[in-house]
């Protein structure tokens, strides 16, 4: 069974509808914007990275294995054809990925050496990483050392051969070497409001490898409390706090059951062959790729058919119903969703 790359610390969230979104840099004609960025633009530093954004409600950069990843990244550097990256800038500012999440993504893993357990990733979901996404990570490193070459072995000898330039290198690593300095990774914009660019990501998003029906009613309806629910519990509260607008007591209130129902569900990490019956209840790592999607499919089919009034506070509407999940046996609709999952597949 492939493993998914977790990749998602590589880019930050924001709200496509923070204040001053009604209208956009890109509709400015004085504005003219990048065609295209080179790798000097994807490092940490970079006013490009510091600007970049994911949308709020986009799934989790984790759908690629490492072998995706790492012949995007070869592709890349060998001068290959690869698509354009789909952007929008707010009036703040931030520069949106409408598509090519994973692929910006990819490049910055590859830049940072952080595969999802690299520095930022351990920031970003709070030193909490599984060991199933530690082997993965691991496994990737390996792969890129084969097939590329790390992103700080080839800027090595970039700087090597500048200070020495009668070095010689093999015919690929000179063509690497050369790329590094100068590929360009295409860039369209959408123009338009808020309102526009959410429309053109789910437009885009349900082309190609669309997102499945539980995922884009995940999306659709990320305000209400049993999506937000779902992603806080997924990751034990850590990585992006998606229920950040709730005032301090009820963040907190969040985190800690949120926290508590992932130990229920997915604790403790599953190995095999399996010796005891200390087994998570939902099986996370071993079940079938093909219907499992990500971790966020899982945990919204927990909450998928709690109801939630509009009218309620959503904070009290999702306290509400983690409380409810937490303090009584498991509801059908867990035994339904776990029922419905297919085969458990058992990799040694």
């Amino acid at each position: 069974m492939a493993k998914r790359l977790v990749m998602d610390a590589m880019i930050l969230r924001a709200d496509f509808w923070q204040k001053g979104t009604d209208q956009n840099v890109g509709n400015s004609a004085s504005a003219r914007l990048a065609s295209s960025i080179t790798f000097e633009n994807l490092r940490s530093e970079s006013a490009f990275v510091l600007s970049l954004r994911k949308p709020d409600f986009q799934r989790e950069t984790n759908q690629w294995s490492p072998a995706q990843a790492v012949t995007f990244i070869q592709s890349f550097i060998d001068g290959d054809l690869v698509p354009s990256v789909i952007l929008w800038q707010s009036d703040e500012g931030y520069i949106f990925a409408i598509d090519g999440a994973h692929r910006l993504s990819a490049l910055r893993a590859w830049i940072e050496d952080d595969y999802g357990d690299g520095a930022r990733s351990i920031s970003f979901f709070a030193g909490e990483i599984p060991e199933e996404q530690k082997k993965t990570a691991k496994a990737m490193r390996t792969a890129v050392e084969k097939q590329v070459g790390s992103y700080k072995s080839l800027m090595d000898k970039l700087a090597a051969r500048a200070n020495q330039p009668d070095i010689e290198y093999d015919v690929k690593t000179t063509k690497r070497l050369k790329h590094l300095g100068s590929r360009q990774l295409d860039l369209q914009w959408v123009t338009g409001d808020a309102e526009v660019a959410e429309a053109s990501f789910f437009k885009i998003n349900t082309q190609g490898t669309p997102l499945d029906k539980t995922e884009e009613e995940l999306l659709r309806n990320r305000s209400r409390a049993p999506a937000i629910a779902a992603r806080s519990i997924v990751r034990a509260a850590t990585g992006h706090k998606y229920w950040s607008k709730f005032d301090e007591p009820t963040r907190k209130r969040i985190e800690k059951l949120a926290s508590e129902a992932n130990q229920l569900l997915f604790q403790p990490e599953l190995s095999t062959p399996i010796d005891n019956a200390r087994t998570p209840f939902l099986l996370s790592g071993l079940i079938d790729d093909e219907i499992a999607g990500s971790a966020e499919q899982v945990g919204f089919g927990v909450f998928h058919s709690l109801e939630c009034s509009a009218a309620q506070h959503p904070g009290k509407g999702l306290l509400d119903e983690i409380g409810r999940f937490l303090a009584t046996d498991p509801p059908p609709e867990i035994v339904e969703q776990t029922a419905v999952l297919g085969p458990i597949e058992f990799v040694e």
